[in-house]
């Protein structure tokens, strides 16, 4: 266990899947916010005083072999809180599909309110003529490649589940 002070905030490095996920030490043994009676909350991301990059490994390519989805769901982006929140641009997520799949999700933020997403600035749209504005696209069970070409920060998801 790795433990680092920075900024008055003690933060406690543990180990997941052979990559370290930043916790508070006080939450350090309760279940992350995503699990049922989850109660351990994401604290901002680390960012290099040299790059001003954020430290956390949340890609392949980043941490080969490993299995990154609990960083990615632990991430909360170094310049976000929930105080600045309101007045930022939405992401926008697109289910391609629709929700037929989905039930009982519901177009709108309330989702991301009601589970208290850690990033509340997000939105779903099922509007396919919205697919250039974009910031994620899930396809589920099949792909459909857009009329247009992918936007250079647009995601696209395939889900198999």
């Amino acid at each position: 266990m790795l433990q680092v002070v920075t900024d008055n905030v003690t933060v406690v490095a543990t180990k997941v899947s052979k990559v370290t996920e930043n916790v508070t030490d006080e939450d350090e043994k309760g279940l992350p916010w995503f699990m049922s009676r989850g109660t351990r909350r994401p604290i901002s991301a680390a960012k290099s005083t040299k790059s001003g990059r954020r430290m956390a490994l949340l890609w392949p390519e980043e941490a080969p072999g490993s299995d990154r989805i609990t960083n990615q769901l632990m991430l909360f982006p170094p310049s976000r809180s929930a105080s600045e929140s309101s007045g930022q641009r939405l992401k926008k997520i697109l289910l391609y599909y629709g929700l037929g799949h989905w039930f009982p999700l519901k177009p709108g933020r309330d989702m991301f309110r009601d589970a208290r997403c850690p990033v509340d600035t997000c939105t779903i749209t099922l509007d396919q003529k919205q697919t250039t504005e974009a910031d994620a696209i899930v396809y589920h069970h099949r792909f459909a490649q857009p009329d247009h070409p992918r936007p250079p920060r647009q995601v696209r998801t395939l889900h198999l589940l």
